[in-house]
């Protein structure tokens, strides 16, 4: 915006010196009156009269000296009002995310998106699964993280796109029994303990739930509220089978996992959960993952 010299020149007014002025500057004494020869000559006049006990202001200096001061603040005025103006015009999608969850579709589709809207920013804000929900309600994030279709939206003010379809599969510890078949079968879970999610978080595991306890209805069933870390864990010392989404197999590494027989096929609906009244940045960042992951029936 202004010619970085003149913050020299100002230095070198106030100091008095060229040398007191370039130990404020750090640079050398050299540099600086190079700097002030540089400036002397763009200008077309003198502003320094140079004598043994250091440096004054010509009269000329002295009048430039004044208004420079003026053309600085007014730049640096500018240039602060216009990063206000640029934060203020800055868009923001808030995602809402969980801890201990490793999500498959929602990075490549921010990438995307930063490409195409760099205006647009996104804000990822962490929820743990018991709150989640309740966060989304209160407004606190604009979109959920890619997650199976809850109860939630079936509320009228909430919309949900479906980006893929996923199946349960069971993890267990690679010392358990049955960690040596191929696929687990309804017949397999007899007298089993499992964990799988609690009743009334997804419409799939709910259904999956009543099967298990219609034809198998020795299986032991431990609620769970999320996906947490010590779930491994648990599985290797109390001898558990944990139910899970395939897609999600990365994050239990230390568990074998095995898919389930096919007359226990639940699909899970799997994808981002909105408002229906979102603004148009929200819309735009929902319509670009339906054009990415647009599922065929």
């Amino acid at each position: 915006m202004y010619d970085k010299h003149l913050d020299s020149f100002i230095v070198i007014a106030e100091s008095g010196s060229f040398s007191s002025a370039a130990d404020k500057l750090f640079i050398s004494r050299t540099a600086l009156i190079q700097q002030i020869n540089l400036l002397e000559k763009e200008l077309g006049f003198h502003i320094f009269d140079r004598h043994n006990k250091g440096v004054t202001l010509t009269p000329a200096g002295e009048y430039f000296y004044r208004e420079a001061k003026k053309i600085i603040h007014t730049s640096n005025t500018v240039l602060m009002r216009c990063k206000e103006l640029e934060e203020k015009s800055r868009e923001i999608i808030r995602i809402g995310t969980l801890p201990n969850f490793t999500a498959e579709l929602l990075p490549q589709i921010c990438r995307r998106f930063a490409e195409q809207y760099p205006n647009i920013t996104l804000q990822f804000i962490e929820y743990p699964l018991e709150s989640y929900f309740k966060n989304f309600l209160n407004d606190n994030f604009d979109i959920t993280t890619e997650y199976m279709c809850g109860y939630v939206f079936e509320d009228s003010r909430y919309s949900f796109i479906k980006l893929m379809e996923d199946r349960h599969c069971c993890g267990m510890s690679p010392k358990h029994p049955l960690a040596v078949k191929k696929r687990i079968s309804i017949h397999d879970l007899h007298g089993q303990k499992i964990m799988m999610y609690a009743k009334g978080i997804t419409r799939a595991d709910d259904r999956l739930r009543d099967y298990i306890t219609s034809v198998a209805p020795d299986v032991q069933i431990i609620d769970i509220h999320h996906y947490g870390s010590s779930l491994p864990l648990k599985c290797e010392l109390d001898n558990l089978i944990l139910i899970y989404y395939s897609m999600y197999w990365k994050s239990f590494p230390s568990l074998a996992s095995l898919p389930m027989d096919i007359t226990m096929d639940f699909p899970i609906d799997i994808g981002l959960g909105y408002r229906v009244d979102s603004n148009s940045a929200v819309k735009r960042f929902i319509a670009l993952a339906q054009s990415m992951y647009k599922f065929k029936q």
